[in-house]
């Protein structure tokens, strides 16, 4: 548990500063967070935070060999490329939903939307290094893999709250705090048959 500890707070810490800064400037100064390169990078450093706390937790807790495995998996994802496809088609109809379905494109154009899902998809891609490189296999060595799932997913959607207030994020525009739970739950589920390499993926 210490392990898991420690990862939280650093991970949580690293985010919950960079994001907290952000929120002050956009809603002091009413304006996007992509109207400026310092909020950009506070944008970033905040999403690769995860990243940050497993390196940085695995390398001062697991043995050189424990730490080498962990960084090779990092380098050297699985080549099974149909996985990446179906992740991209899973992020598509999570974002796409709400914004269909509380008519999105009254807030913004639907070309913004779309212009985000690289964002989504590349950058975001590194929060996994954390939650299912490092998170999800320490819970499962303490409970059930269903339960360390649900739990994952409510504590990614808490670590996500900073962006409902920033303006100019996804979250800000077109969801509230409980509709973004439960997505982020379900889509944690989603990610975690990826990651155990179900039976579902034999055929890829």
């Amino acid at each position: 548990m210490k392990k898991i500890r420690n990862y939280l707070i650093l991970t949580f810490l690293l985010t919950y500063v960079s994001w907290g800064i952000m929120i002050m400037y956009t809603q002091v100064n009413n304006v996007p967070f992509g109207s400026s390169i310092f909020m950009l990078i506070l944008y970033v450093i905040g999403v690769v935070g995860p990243a940050i706390g497993a390196i940085v937790v695995n390398k001062q807790m697991d043995s050189n060999v424990q730490y080498k495995s962990f960084l090779k998996n990092i380098y050297y994802p699985s080549k099974r490329i149909g996985w990446y496809l179906f992740i991209v088609c899973i992020v598509i109809i999570f974002h796409m939903g709400p914004y269909i379905l509380i008519g999105g494109n009254k807030i913004a154009p639907f070309s913004l939307l779309f212009l985000q899902f690289p964002l989504f998809i590349v950058i975001g891609g590194f929060e996994e290094i954390g939650w299912r490189g490092l998170l999800l296999p320490e819970l499962e060595k303490k409970i059930s893999p269903f339960l360390s799932t649900h739990i994952l997913g409510i504590i990614w959607s808490v670590w996500h709250l900073p962006l409902l207030f920033i303006q100019g994020t996804y979250q800000y525009q077109f969801l509230n705090f409980f509709t973004f739970t439960i997505s982020t739950i379900a889509f944690s589920f989603i990610l975690a048959i990826v990651y155990l390499k179900r039976e579902v993926f034999s055929c890829v």
